[in-house]
């Protein structure tokens, strides 16, 4: 990796000398359209632009680093670990998938309730659905996570590469290269533990501190324990709510937020990345030799 890493930095270096040597030619041969010599400083300003960024890939690693550190921590308990985060995650959605599923066979199967089987799919499916699609993304994310520390980097110099490339040919890509795998570094390792602090607090509020008061009722009056039988179903459709938010909306969510602060940092990354129009080279020659060849 580290030999990929300066072969990359390597080629970025060598596209940014060139990027600059055009823009001395632009600059000091007699060139007779006025646009094509406007392109000679622009040309020597991004060669130096791209030759700072090149000489800060380990400022940005160490940033990239210390903002993952600061955000892991921020997550106590045994949600530290990513790998443990992902196995809850991945088991309450298993469950909740093969629970549904056995609901609606055993539903099925029975003869009593045939006639609200159909009903009971219908209703249960598109949550089956939604569970499966679940497990798919959070596997997704799970092997992305595990492989994004050693590529990021390599994403970044690739971007590095595209941005050095004269004429700003490739500086739209090499925004998106730079600002994603920045952004990715940063945002997926402590999504597994959001998701679990999420579910966690969600249900905790919703049942937890009423759990307590009842409780707290029933030291002085036992007959507050009717009031507790009472609170299980509620305290059950609470506790699913908290999955569905914390494990299913929750993720498609942060990965939506995510897309657009890397969007986002692309725009300031790239900044006017438009090259010159084709029509420089090709259109306005041609039309000046047409001319030439009308007045002759």
């Amino acid at each position: 990796m580290a030999g990929e890493t300066g072969l990359l930095l390597g080629l970025a270096h060598a596209l940014a000398s060139l990027t600059y040597v055009f823009g001395v030619l632009m600059q000091t041969l007699p060139i007779p359209r006025r646009e094509w010599k406007a392109w000679g400083p622009t040309l020597m300003w991004d060669a130096c632009i791209a030759e700072v960024a090149i000489g800060t890939v380990a400022a940005v690693q160490l940033a990239v680093s210390a903002i993952s550190n600061l955000l892991g921590s921020s997550f106590g308990g045994p949600f530290t670990s990513p790998n443990l985060s992902f196995s809850l995650i991945l088991a309450q959605l298993v469950m909740i998938d093969v629970a549904t599923v056995l609901l609606i066979s055993a539903v099925s199967a029975t003869v009593v309730f045939a006639p609200v089987a159909e009903i009971l799919s219908r209703i249960l499916g598109s949550a089956v659905s939604s569970c499966t699609a679940a497990i798919i993304v959070w596997s997704t994310i799970k092997v992305i996570t595990a492989l994004f520390p050693g590529l990021w980097l390599v994403i970044y110099e690739v971007g590095l590469c595209f941005y050095s490339i004269p004429f700003r040919i490739g500086r739209r890509l090499a925004s998106y290269f730079m600002s994603s795998s920045i952004v990715m570094a940063i945002g997926l390792p402590p999504m597994p533990s959001m998701a679990i602090w999420l579910e966690g607090y969600i249900g905790y509020q919703a049942f937890a501190i009423e759990l307590q008061n009842i409780l707290g009722q029933m030291q002085r009056n036992p007959l507050a324990a009717v009031e507790l039988i009472g609170l299980l179903p509620l305290a059950l459709g609470n506790l699913m709510a908290a999955i569905i938010i914390a494990l299913i909306v929750f993720p498609i969510a942060y990965l939506f937020i995510l897309s657009v602060i890397a969007r986002s940092l692309a725009n300031v990354l790239g900044g006017a990345s438009a090259g010159p129009a084709p029509s420089i080279f090709v259109l306005a020659p041609a039309r000046e030799i047409t001319a030439s060849v009308k007045e002759a």
